[in-house]
């Protein structure tokens, strides 16, 4: 068996509640942890993402400023901090299945119930240091792999999981070949990856999101329901454009960036948006779905050619 040493690891302890947050700092010090960086909710969190990533995250759900819940999940999408990956531990007193639900959904590793002892601390610890679960990425989610065998497609496409970096595990074996700068480039490495995996993703569910929304307009105005899956189409879309950096998918920009403006120019114009911006939907997500399926050096020009035939 592994011998651990957890002098080196950086914990960030995020607790509410004074006595209780003391209480699971002592046992963490007592177990050999000497750098455990302590806060009472969600802007004690992005204050340390400032300064650098911690090894893990161990915080109530339930915070004064914030929910956890949509923290971890901005993380888990890159939308803050510099490490997707960092290794999260939620505590909770008496969570209800809804309250577990939506915090594995939103991407932490690991729940724990209040009150906390000792033994459970350390041993969801080790178990993060010897067996964390590797990442998957589907239509709505990026976190450790919980699917059930046989769970290996999401709409229709392969899902392929992704060994991210630990440095919790890197600094409790003592590997010290991973320095900071070796660590940053396979955070790097993975977040391609990611990107990828999220853009194929993208591709496939701007085409559902698009056939079903179009029967809905042409029916008359957008629906509640018909609104949702509008906006839906603008965060994939947005989140499209924002991944494009460094990918083989460059030259879908214009399209993405295309569908986003046509899809704003929908939410905004409320009760009566314009034929023409409806007339748009379908030959951009066609466009864009043909584009995520080549990457060949004629890919660029002919997004392009696709583009300036959409007088925008």
């Amino acid at each position: 068996m592994e011998k651990f040493s957890f002098d080196k690891v950086d914990i960030l302890l995020i607790e509410p509640d004074r006595t209780v947050r003391m209480a699971i700092r002592n046992i963490l010090v007592d177990n050999g942890f000497r750098n455990v960086t302590i806060g009472s909710g969600i802007a004690d969190i992005e204050t340390k993402l400032r300064i650098g990533t911690p090894d893990l995250l161990i915080s109530e759900i339930k915070l004064e400023d914030g929910n956890l819940n949509a923290f971890v999940y901005g993380l888990r999408h890159h939308a803050v901090g510099s490490n997707p990956f960092l290794p999260i531990i939620a505590t909770m007193w008496s969570p209800t299945t809804e309250d577990v639900r939506a915090i594995i959904q939103a991407g932490a590793d690991d729940i724990i119930t209040k009150p906390l002892s000792a033994g459970q601390i350390l041993q969801r610890i080790k178990g993060l240091v010897n067996a964390r679960k590797p990442f998957v990425v589907t239509s709505r989610y990026i976190g450790p792999d919980r699917r059930k065998p046989g769970e290996d497609h999401d709409r229709g496409e392969k899902i392929h999981p992704i060994q991210v970096p630990n440095t919790l595990r890197a600094k409790a074996i003592g590997d010290k070949s991973m320095s900071v700068e070796q660590i940053q480039r396979e955070i790097d490495v993975c977040i391609k990856k990611v990107n990828l995996e999220k853009l194929e993703r993208h591709a496939t569910q701007l085409t559902w999101l698009v056939e079903r929304i179009l029967p809905a307009l042409e029916r008359g105005a957008p629906t509640e329901d018909t609104t949702k899956m509008l906006q839906r189409l603008n965060y994939v879309s947005e989140d499209s454009s924002r991944r494009m950096v460094g990918t083989p998918y460059a030259h879908v920009g214009d399209l993405i960036h295309s569908l986003t403006n046509v899809t704003q120019r929908i939410l905004e114009a409320g009760n009566a948006p314009l034929p023409k911006d409806i007339d748009l939907l379908k030959p951009l997500t066609q466009a864009i779905e043909r584009g995520f399926g080549t990457h060949n050096s004629k890919d660029t020009e002919t997004a392009r050619e696709i583009t300036k035939t959409i007088k925008m």
